[in-house]
């Protein structure tokens, strides 16, 4: 699970210091080329108006796939982001982020767990329908209470958990304290993650 957490960490770390295997394809040109301004809709707003129903979300998912979205208004992350996108869900799957790894449970009462391999974590979830946005809370091993929060969506029947990047490196550094042990990479890092607001790391389930 270190390994895991680390590459993640790696991953958006890439989002404005892409490695060299990434670097080489980047294109400047969707950022500053010629493309004329359109009014698009806010993409809250898209995630509210499709909000789908505590029904649809209620039960055990298991874990398919894994995206980088990013939903704020700066052009160089969104373009930067686009194009680190393959290398980071390769290093993912490579850390052992494979389909069947992982579920999260959500139970109509409230409760909710995720677990791991071997790591279980019991705790609570709380979803808002008017807006789409979600938060899990849970205990881990050492009564630290880890709180990710994001929003839910439904895409071709799978349910996306979309976690806000700042959470997801809070959680990681509480279930494993090893991830913050070099508290200067893990500042410049959290750095990237809190100046680029509207990060996030979406996880797709099937039932």
């Amino acid at each position: 699970m270190k390994r895991l957490a680390i590459a993640v960490v790696v991953a958006l770390m890439g989002v404005v210091a892409m490695p060299t295997s990434a670097s080489a394809q980047f294109d400047l040109s969707k950022i500053f080329g010629g493309s004329s301004e359109t009014t698009k809709t806010s993409p809250y707003k898209l995630l509210a108006d499709n909000a789908p129903a505590k029904s649809e979300v209620v039960g055990t998912w298991k874990y398919s796939s894994i995206d980088l979205e990013y939903l704020g208004t700066n052009s160089f992350a969104e373009a930067a982001i686009a194009q680190v996108e393959d290398y980071a869900r390769q290093e993912l799957v490579a850390s052992g982020l494979t389909p069947g790894c992982f579920t999260i449970t959500m139970q109509n009462s409230g409760k909710g767990s995720f677990c791991y391999q071997d790591y279980t974590f019991n705790g609570s979830y709380t979803y808002d329908t008017s807006n789409a946005r979600f938060e899990l809370s849970a205990t881990a091993d050492n009564g630290k209470v880890i709180k990710c929060g994001g929003f839910l969506k439904k895409v071709n029947g799978k349910l996306v958990v979309m976690f806000n990047a700042e959470d997801a490196l809070k959680a990681f550094a509480i279930i494993i304290p090893e991830v913050a042990a070099d508290a200067a990479t893990y500042e410049a890092i959290y750095t990237v993650a809190e100046n680029f607001p509207g990060i996030y790391i979406s996880l797709y389930f099937n039932k």
